[in-house]
């Protein structure tokens, strides 16, 4: 693998706009992650972190028209010149290319609510398996999922706490915090919050999810939400 370190410094009150642009930045040919540390001892001072599967990756995207206009757009709320530092990574541990993938639909489309990001990691002919859906194909399906969701719990948030990745298949068990303000399923917003685990699966090729199964403990979440009754000692 190889990459790159930049120290970055921002105009002053710009550190938020350089922060949406890289969160805003599509994911390049052969790029494994992207990391964006702020220092808690200065927040104008930022360090960019690119991470590429090869070394010809990394050159090959460095010299592209397209990261000379993203270089463009940064540089201009930018103090001064980046501090650039690249090289091979000769020890890391590190997730795989389809687990990369898939944390983005975790960590951009649900918690930084970024929706430009499911067109860039999800097949347009995806397969979606949801016990509330059913099965059905297409992205539009995950839209009109994941709308349910935003609709009736708002900046609904989820942590990864365990990932498995195995050939094209990876495996997601994570935990999501939730407060019930929309319409949900025919019930008006009753003010709870609700913490469900969750497991999903993604299969992937091409770089893209081409099918999700999302296997959460809906019984849990209805419960939470006074639709199901809950257990009664025995």
């Amino acid at each position: 693998m190889y990459g790159t370190i930049a120290q970055m410094r921002t105009q002053p009150g710009k550190t938020e706009d350089l922060r949406a642009l890289a969160a805003n930045m599509e994911t390049a040919p052969g790029q494994l992650a992207r990391f964006v540390f702020q220092t808690d001892a200065d927040e104008q001072t930022l360090f960019v972190v690119a991470v590429f599967d090869s070394r010809s990756s990394y050159w090959e995207n460095a010299s592209s028209p397209a990261q000379h206009q993203r270089y463009l757009a940064m540089r201009a709320l930018l103090a001064d010149e980046p501090a650039w530092h690249d090289g091979e990574i000769i020890d890391a541990a590190f997730t795989d290319a389809n687990t990369a993938v898939v944390l983005r639909s975790f960590s951009e489309v649900i918690n930084q609510e970024n929706k430009e990001v499911i067109a860039q990691i999800y097949a347009p002919d995806v397969w979606v398996h949801d016990p509330f859906m059913g099965t059905a194909q297409g992205i539009d399906v995950f839209n009109q999922l994941l709308g349910m969701f935003d609709t009736a719990f708002p900046h609904h948030r989820v942590t990864v706490d365990q990932v498995v990745s195995q050939g094209d298949m990876v495996c997601v068990l994570h935990t999501h915090t939730a407060t019930h303000t929309g319409p949900f399923m025919g019930m008006p917003a009753t003010g709870k919050t609700a913490v469900v685990n969750g497991l999903e699966l993604f299969r992937l090729r091409d770089g893209k999810i081409v099918e999700f199964w999302r296997k959460d403990d809906d019984v849990s979440l209805l419960m939470q939400l006074g639709m199901l009754p809950m257990p009664q000692p025995a």
